[in-house]
């Protein structure tokens, strides 16, 4: 059966709040740097999950800050209907403390882009990694 893209898109199982909560897991993995539920069986996180109790037990346990928490708090909303869009979350993120940091040692990066243009791009921004910036004064 050929299965395009948008093709019985409405039969699939799936949601966007669904991906919301997807989201909202692997972001807390990337910042806490563990598994929201561990050590404990199918069961229990199957439990806690859907008693919506278990998430808010996560959020307590782990210090990631006011505004990361509030961000997983609406991803992982027990309710469908209250977690945020993409593009609400996507501005939520935005509006997230940024780092501004400079590069360890930009000298040999920007040698070779200086002998290969004449323009060098001053600084690169990465969604939530801050502002990297070169350490040549000249920019």
């Amino acid at each position: 059966r050929e299965m395009t893209p948008g093709k019985d898109e409405d039969q699939l199982p799936f949601s966007k709040a669904a991906d919301v909560y997807a989201f909202g897991t692997v972001w807390y993995e990337l910042q806490a740097r563990d598994w929201p539920l561990k050590n404990q069986a199918a069961e229990a996180s199957i439990w806690q999950i859907g008693s919506g109790e278990g998430m808010k037990r996560v959020l307590t346990s782990a210090s990631l800050g006011k505004e990361v928490s509030e961000i997983l708090s609406a991803c992982w909303a027990f309710d469908l209907q209250e977690r945020p869009s993409f593009s609400l979350l996507m501005d939520m993120l935005e509006k997230l403390p940024k780092l501004n940091r400079r590069l360890s040692h930009p000298g040999h990066f920007w040698k070779s882009a200086d002998i290969n243009s004449s323009k060098v791009v001053p600084r690169f921004e990465r969604f939530g990694l801050g502002v990297l910036e070169s350490s040549n004064p000249k920019m």
